[in-house]
C-alpha cells in the first residue's frame, strides 16, 4: 500500500498542519507502510527521504503544486491535509478525473484573515469548499466538537458516513516531566513562567501572543513570559512588550530544536494557550506542555475545550481580564497548579501517534479493499 499525503507546509517551516502530516508519514513508515509527504520546495530544507518537495507557485500558505500528477498515479490512497487552497482544487480534479484512487482528508481548521484575504477565504468556503469536500472517500477530524462548530458542519450533517474523528497524538517518550533551567532563557530563579510556542506571524495572529504580552503588564514582577517560536510578528510583539515597559520580563527563545523545545516546556510553570478564533482546532502545542506536566491555561474554543478539560482552567476567549486572572490565581495557587498538572500529565498518555497511526492505516485499508 502506498499512501502520498499533501500539505501546503512541512518542517522545519512552522505550523500544526505541517507537523501533523509529518508525523503521520513517520509513523506511517516506522509501521512498514510506503508513504511520502508532498509539500512546496522551500529554501533551507535538509533532503529527508520521506519528503517531496515540489514546485510551486504560491500566495500565503496556499500554492498549485507543479508536477503532482506521477505521484498521484502511483499512490493508493492520497491524503489531502486541508485546507490547502489551490492544490485542493487540483487535487480535487484529478480525483474527478480517475487519476487519484481513493482520497482521504484531514481538516484542520477554518482559515481565517483580515481584509481581501478573509474576503476570498470566505467565499472559498461558500463556492469551492463544499464541491472539494465532496471530492473525499474518507474525512478526518482531530474532534467533532470543533467539526460541528465549524464551516464544515454542513458537510458532517450530509456525510456521516465518510467522517471519522481522529485526535492528534503526543511522543510522550519525547514530551516528559523534567527539571526547570531558567538560565537557559536568561530568566531568573524564582519567578513564575508562564510559557507559549507558536509560530509568531501574521496567519497565527490567533494564537493570542498580544493577549499574553499585556497581561504581563498587569501581573505581579516575579511572572515571567516565554515565548517560543518566530516569525514576522515577532518584531511587533517585542515593540508591543517595550511599549508596556516589560522587556525584562518577557523573553523571547526563537525557534528551538525539539531538545531545547522540552526544555522550554519544562521551564514554564504554566502553559498559556489564549487563541481567539476558532483557527485554532486543536493545539498540539498545548498537548506537549500537559504530556511535559504543567497546567493549562486555555480558551473555550471548539477542539482546544476537549483537549484542556481537566487540565487546567479554560476561559473565554479574547478576554483579557479573564486570562489575568487565570494566570494570577494559579501562580498564587501552588497546591491547585500542582492538581492540575498531574492531571494534565496524566491526560496526555490518552493521546497516542501510534493509536493514531493504526486507525489510520486501518480507513486505509478499508479504502483499498
Amino acid at each position: 500500500m502506498q499512501i502520498l499525503h499533501i500539505s501546503c507546509v512541512a518542517p522545519p517551516k512552522g505550523g500544526g498542519m505541517g507537523a501533523v502530516a509529518d508525523q503521520e508519514v513517520r509513523s506511517l513508515r516506522q509501521k512498514g507502510v510506503e508513504a511520502w509527504l508532498a509539500c512546496p520546495k522551500i529554501k533551507g530544507r535538509s533532503k529527508m527521504e520521506h519528503i517531496i518537495e515540489l514546485p510551486s507557485v504560491g500566495f500565503g500558505n496556499g500554492s498549485f503544486l507543479l508536477g503532482l500528477v506521477p505521484s498521484l498515479k502511483n499512490a493508493d490512497v492520497v491524503h489531502l491535509h486541508y485546507p490547502y487552497y489551490g492544490t485542493a482544487e487540483e487535487v480535487a480534479y484529478y480525483k474527478k478525473k480517475g487519476i487519484i484512487k481513493h482520497l482521504a482528508m484531514t481538516l484542520h481548521m477554518d482559515a481565517e484573515a483580515d481584509g481581501m484575504r478573509g474576503v476570498i477565504f470566505d467565499t472559498h468556503r461558500k463556492y469551492i469548499q463544499p464541491k472539494v469536500l465532496s471530492c473525499a472517500d474518507k474525512v478526518f477530524v482531530s474532534s467533532l466538537d470543533y467539526a460541528e462548530n465549524s464551516s464544515y458542519k454542513s458537510f458532517l450533517d450530509t456525510n456521516a458516513e465518510k467522517v471519522i474523528e481522529l485526535p492528534f497524538g503526543v511522543d510522550t517518550e519525547v514530551f516528559s516531566c523534567g527539571a526547570p533551567n531558567r538560565s537557559r532563557f536568561d530568566i531568573p530563579s524564582g519567578c513564575c513562567v508562564v510559557g507559549t510556542v507558536s509560530v509568531q506571524d501574521s496567519a497565527h495572529k490567533f494564537k493570542g501572543i498580544d493577549l499574553l504580552i499585556k497581561a504581563m503588564a498587569k501581573l505581579p514582577e516575579h511572572v515571567h513570559l516565554l515565548l517560543v517560536g518566530d516569525g514576522n510578528m515577532q518584531s511587533s510583539y517585542r515593540g508591543l512588550a517595550n511599549n508596556l515597559h516589560i522587556n525584562d520580563r518577557v523573553h523571547f527563545a526563537g525557534k528551538l530544536s525539539q531538545e531545547d523545545l522540552v526544555c522550554a516546556y519544562r521551564t514554564m510553570d504554566i502553559f498559556a494557550f489564549p487563541s481567539t478564533s476558532g483557527a485554532e482546532a486543536f493545539g498540539l502545542a498545548m498537548l506537549e506542555a500537559m504530556a511535559c506536566g504543567k497546567p493549562i491555561i486555555a480558551s473555550d474554543l471548539p477542539g482546544v475545550r476537549r483537549v484542556a478539560d481537566g487540565a487546567g482552567v479554560i476561559i473565554r476567549p479574547n478576554d483579557l481580564d479573564e486570562l489575568i486572572s487565570a494566570i494570577k490565581t494559579m501562580s498564587e495557587d501552588p497546591v491547585r497548579c500542582k492538581q492540575h498538572s498531574e492531571s494534565a500529565l496524566a491526560k496526555s498518555f490518552k493521546y497516542s501517534w501510534s493509536k493514531h497511526t493504526d486507525m489510520l492505516m486501518e480507513e486505509y485499508r478499508k479504502l483499498c479493499a
